[in-house]
């Protein structure tokens, strides 16, 4: 499923082209500006759905410019663009993003501005991705049939999955890992599931420390999904798979 679901080489070079718009239309307002990937974006871990995560340095000298104002300044300029469709400006979010689509690939775009503080989660790297990259691929699959994607509606999100799994296979002979993750997430402890425990674990990176936590999440939701999946035989019961081959001929032939 994973081979199947990744990119291929076509995918993987309109978003690379996509990327280089990005830049030049930053370029447009801050000549200095660079664009580049970040997340899953270009690694083990991307499917063919996942949004194409960018982060802009505009080389500017920040006393005047801030990450909202740059938002606010970017949004602007795409919506003068051909390429770029249902733009929306978020300058007042947690992290100031422009979230548009590609109007040819239809591909999602999040883009946003490098003045995040050094933590230890900015930096969280698996510690086995080429082990990790085939699961993560199946359950960003899983997630998003369960609405389970977003962390604003109460979903886990792929970050917090990522650093689940991470927790799991830190700790396991390289296997069978889909089944076990599952199964281990819904585990009763101490701290009501498995999931909250391993969320609870520090992530470190050059001396910080940091908590994921899982605030926001929908435990019991994300327990009752996952022990449900721990159950099923064949992928067609954990995943639309009609849906899905129609969604990838249609990004294919885009």
């Amino acid at each position: 499923f994973a081979r199947w679901a990744r990119p291929s080489q076509d995918e993987r070079r309109a978003r690379k082209l996509l990327a280089r718009r990005v830049e030049a239309a930053a370029r447009e307002i801050w000549p200095r500006a660079t664009c580049d990937l970040y997340g899953s974006s270009g690694k083990e871990a991307e499917w063919f759905l996942s949004d194409l995560d960018l982060r802009v340095e505009v080389n500017e000298p920040m006393t005047y410019l801030s990450p909202s104002y740059a938002c606010q300044e970017l949004g602007d300029a795409l919506t003068e663009t051909s390429w770029a469709r249902s733009i929306e400006a978020r300058p007042r979010a947690r992290v100031p993003i422009v979230v548009f689509e590609d109007a040819t690939t239809g591909c999602s775009v999040d883009v946003s501005f490098d003045d995040a503080p050094e933590t230890a989660l900015k930096h969280f790297a698996p510690a086995r991705p080429s082990e990790q990259g085939d699961v993560m691929i199946f359950l960003k699959a899983f997630l998003k049939k369960r609405d389970l994607d977003a962390p604003f509606t109460g979903g886990l999100g792929s970050f917090r999955a990522g650093v689940l799994l991470d927790a799991y296979l830190r700790d396991r002979a390289p296997g069978e890992v889909a089944r076990g993750f599952l199964t281990s997430c819904v585990r009763a402890t101490g701290y009501g599931s498995k999931i909250t425990e391993m969320l609870a674990l520090p992530v470190a990176y050059d001396g910080r420390v940091d908590y994921v936590r899982y605030g926001g999440v929908d435990v019991r939701r994300c327990c009752l999904a996952f022990h449900e999946a721990s159950m099923a035989t064949t992928l067609s019961e954990l995943l639309d798979v009609a849906e899905l081959a129609a969604l990838r001929a249609d990004r294919t032939r885009r």
